[in-house]
């Protein structure tokens, strides 16, 4: 009888102990699986425009921009609808940036683009040697020269380059 009683005890330790190892492992299972998918949620806020120092370099190709006021325009009818382009803006292609720089460190680079962050210009920095900071692109030259002239003005080496 008392052979029986320590039987069950010892079997009641083992299937608690069995199943703590099944649970352990099934939660490290589960932190691996979604530590690979979600690594790069975890490693580094997604929707910042400053680029790491781990991501690879992306530059933009295209973007899209509503027409400029005045160029499609046209009140020679009565009409009240809004023309097509203002729906469906046209795709432009980037050519001009206005970059901040160069710089021969990247952790320069990094501090000055956190500064015009938060002074609310979208930036973006580049990889390699020389390090510049990117602070607008455009398809208009004109939008350019006025954001770079405001960037001139505040102190900041800017420049536009042409693509």
């Amino acid at each position: 009888m008392e052979t029986k009683r320590s039987l069950k005890a010892f079997t009641s330790i083992l299937t608690k102990v069995a199943g703590l190892v099944f649970f352990a492992f099934l939660a490290i299972s589960l932190g691996v699986i979604f530590g690979t998918l979600f690594k790069d949620w975890v490693s580094e806020d997604p929707l910042s425009p400053v680029q790491g120092l781990n991501e690879p370099y992306q530059e933009p190709l295209t973007i899209k921009l509503p027409e400029q006021e005045g160029s499609s325009n046209t009140s020679s009818s009565s009409s009240s609808y809004l023309s097509s382009d203002e729906y469906f803006p046209v795709e432009k292609t980037v050519s001009f940036k206005v970059q901040v720089g160069p710089f021969q460190a990247r952790e320069e680079a990094l501090q000055v683009a956190s500064i015009l962050q938060s002074e609310g210009y979208p930036v973006f920095v580049s990889r390699g040697q020389p390090c510049y900071v990117q602070v607008g692109a455009f398809s208009n030259p004109n939008n350019a020269s006025n954001l770079q002239n405001e960037l001139l003005s505040k102190g900041y080496s800017a420049y536009i380059k042409e693509e």
